[in-house]
C-alpha cells in the first residue's frame, strides 16, 4: 500500500466530524459565499487552473483579476487592494521590503509575529522593539498604548546624532543594561557600528498589531493619528481583524482609519480559503513600491482556487458584510453568556479593560483555572471527549474563534461539553502563571540586525550551553508565533528557563531541535 501520511491524517480527521472554533473562518464551508460553494461542486481538480486566456495574471492584472481587486479596494475604501496567495506573511514582508531601507529604523511592538522579523532579513532594517502592556492575570499582551507610542515617537522621530557621536540606543526602543558576556566583547567593534547606525538613521515606518490574536486592541483612530502627525508610514498587521471593518461598535479597524498599509488575513475571520489574504494600500505613494515587492515575493504560479475565494469574499461582503459580521457578534455573545453561567469557568475580559483598550467579542478566551485545568488540558478534553477543536490554548486558557459560519446549535454543543467537564473535574485551582511573561514588557536589546545575524556564521549548542551566547535563530512558541527570543539577542538564563518550561509542557517551540539544541552565533 502506498504511504501518504498527510492524506491519511486528513482522512482520519474528517472521520470524527469535529466542531471547529478555529480558522479558517468559513468553518468547513458553512460561511462560504453561495456562488463559490456552487463552483466547488464542479470538483477541485477542475478548478486547478493557470494563466490561460481570459483568466488574467496576478503579477500584471488587466482583466478579471484587475476588476476583482478593484472591487475589493472599493469595498474596503482603499487606493489599491492586492490579493495575497502566500498569506498575510507575504504582505507584511513585501511592505517591509518596499518601504524599509537597509539600516532604516522600524518601530515594532514586542508582540509582533515572526513574519515581521523575517521581513527585516529581506529589508535589512533596524528594529526598535518596544515593550507592550500586559494583562498579567491572563498572561496575554494587550499591545502598544497611545501613551507608550507617543513617548516612543517623541524619543525616536526624528532621531539625529551628530557626526562622531554614538547613540546609546543599540537596536532597541528603550535603554537596557548591557549583559557582561565574553561573546559580546569579541564583537564589540560590530556592536559599536550597529549602535551608530541605529542613532543616525531616520524611522522608515511604524508597525502596529491591531487587534491581537486574542482580540485586544487600542483605539485605532488615536493610534493612527499619532503616527500621521509624525509623517511616518504606518504598516498594520490586521490579520485577526478583517471583519471589524463591517461593524461600528468597536474602534479597532485601522483600515477604517486609512492607515497607510493594512494587511488582513481574509481566511481567518472572513470566508476565504486558508492562505488567502488581502493587502490594502491607502496612500498613493506606496502603491508602486508595494506592487513591485509583491511581484518579487509572491509565487508566479498562484492558485486560482485561492484567488476565486478572495473574489467571493469581496462579493459576499459587498451585499451582506454588516449582517454577517453582526451574526458573528451575536453568536459570540451567546457563547460568552453560555460559558459565564457555568460554574468553574471564566471568560476574558472578566474585569473592565484599561481606558482606551477594546476587545473583539468574536475571540472568546476561556479559563478553567478554578477547576484546576490548564488551557491545554481543557483543549484536550474538548477535542478527545466532545469533538470540539479550539483555535489556540496556552497554560491558562483556550481561545474560541466565532464566525458567521457558526450556529446556535454549535454553541449549545459547547455548553453541554463544558457543563460536563465542570462536573467531572474538580481539582485545586491553578496558581498564577508558573513563569513570568515579562519578556513582553522588556526591551529587546539586539547586538546585530536580523539580516546581519542571518548571514553570520552559526553553530548549534545544547540549551544548557547557550547562556551568554548570541541567539542565531528565533525561538518561537506556537501558537501564537511571537518570538520569545530574537536573533541577535543575548541569551539570558530566564530565556532558557521559559523555553525549558514550554518543552516540558509539550508546547511547540520553533528553533529548538528534537535533541533540545538551539542555534547561536559562532564565536
Amino acid at each position: 500500500m502506498l504511504k501518504m501520511p498527510l492524506i491519511e491524517e486528513i482522512s482520519e480527521y474528517l472521520k470524527h466530524s469535529f466542531l471547529g472554533f478555529h480558522t479558517p473562518g468559513h468553518q468547513q464551508g458553512q460561511g462560504s459565499e453561495s456562488c463559490f460553494q456552487q463552483l466547488l461542486q464542479q470538483g477541485l481538480l477542475q478548478l486547478d487552473l493557470t494563466e490561460v486566456p481570459g483568466l488574467d495574471n496576478l503579477h500584471h492584472p488587466c482583466g478579471c483579476l484587475y476588476e476583482s481587486q478593484r472591487l475589493a479596494a472599493d469595498l474596503f475604501g482603499a487606493r489599491e487592494t492586492f490579493y495575497l496567495v502566500n498569506g498575510s506573511t507575504v504582505g507584511l514582508q513585501a511592505a517591509l521590503l518596499a518601504i524599509n531601507r537597509p539600516q532604516g529604523k522600524v518601530i515594532i511592538p514586542r508582540h509582533a509575529h515572526i513574519s515581521v522579523l523575517n521581513g527585516l532579513i529581506l529589508s535589512g532594517g533596524v528594529p526598535l522593539i518596544s515593550p507592550v502592556q500586559m494583562e498579567k492575570k491572563w498572561g496575554i499582551p494587550l499591545g502598544l498604548s497611545a501613551e507608550k507610542l507617543s513617548s516612543l515617537l517623541e524619543e525616536e522621530a526624528p532621531d539625529e546624532v551628530s557626526e562622531g557621536e554614538t547613540s546609546e540606543k543599540v537596536v532597541s526602543a528603550e535603554k537596557a543594561p548591557v549583559a557582561k558576556m565574553p561573546e559580546i566583547a569579541k564583537i564589540s567593534g560590530k556592536q559599536e557600528r550597529v549602535a551608530q547606525v541605529a542613532g543616525k538613521t531616520d524611522i522608515d515606518l511604524v508597525f502596529t498589531v491591531n487587534p491581537t490574536y486574542q482580540g485586544v486592541g487600542y483605539s485605532a483612530g488615536v493610534i493612527n493619528k499619532l503616527i500621521k502627525e509624525k509623517g511616518l508610514c504606518h504598516l498594520v498587521d490586521e490579520a485577526h481583524g478583517g471583519h471589524l471593518f463591517f461593524q461600528s461598535e468597536l474602534p479597532l479597524s485601522l483600515q477604517k482609519e486609512g492607515a497607510d498599509i493594512v494587511i488582513q488575513s481574509t481566511h481567518k475571520t472572513l470566508s476565504a480559503l486558508t492562505q488567502a489574504s488581502m493587502l490594502h494600500v491607502n496612500t498613493e505613494k506606496f502603491r508602486a513600491p508595494v506592487r513591485e515587492a509583491l511581484n518579487i515575493l509572491q509565487t508566479t504560479s498562484p492558485s486560482y482556487l485561492l484567488m476565486a475565494s478572495l473574489d467571493s469574499v469581496q462579493a459576499q461582503l459587498r451585499t451582506e458584510g454588516a449582517a454577517l459580521v453582526g451574526k458573528s457578534l451575536e453568536t459570540a455573545f451567546l457563547l460568552r453568556k453560555t460559558i459565564e453561567e457555568i460554574p468553574g469557568f471564566r471568560v476574558f475580559p472578566d474585569e473592565p479593560l484599561p481606558v482606551g483598550w477594546y476587545h473583539d467579542p468574536t475571540k472568546v478566551l476561556v479559563s478553567a483555572a478554578e477547576l484546576g485545568l490548564t488551557g491545554w488540558e481543557l483543549a484536550e478534553l474538548l477535542r478527545e471527549k466532545y469533538g470540539i477543536v479550539v483555535e489556540m490554548f496556552d497554560y491558562y486558557a483556550v481561545l474560541f474563534l466565532v464566525t458567521w459560519g457558526h450556529s446556535s446549535a454549535d454553541i449549545s454543543r459547547v455548553g453541554i461539553a463544558l457543563r460536563q467537564i465542570g462536573r467531572e473535574n474538580r481539582k485545586k485551582a491553578l496558581d498564577s502563571l508558573p513563569l513570568p511573561v515579562s519578556f513582553y514588557e522588556e526591551s529587546v536589546r539586539l547586538l546585530l540586525t536580523p539580516r546581519e545575524v542571518y548571514y553570520n556564521k552559526k553553530e548549534v549548542v545544547k540549551i544548557d550551553e547557550a547562556v551568554g551566547r548570541i541567539c542565531g535563530r528565533a525561538l518561537t512558541i506556537y501558537p501564537p508565533g511571537i518570538p520569545c527570543l530574537w536573533p541577535g539577542q543575548v541569551i539570558e538564563p530566564e530565556h532558557l528557563e521559559y523555553v525549558r518550561w514550554a518543552l516540558r509542557e509539550k508546547l511547540r517551540v520553533q528553533g529548538v531541535s528534537a535533541e533540545e539544541k538551539i542555534t547561536v552565533l559562532k564565536v
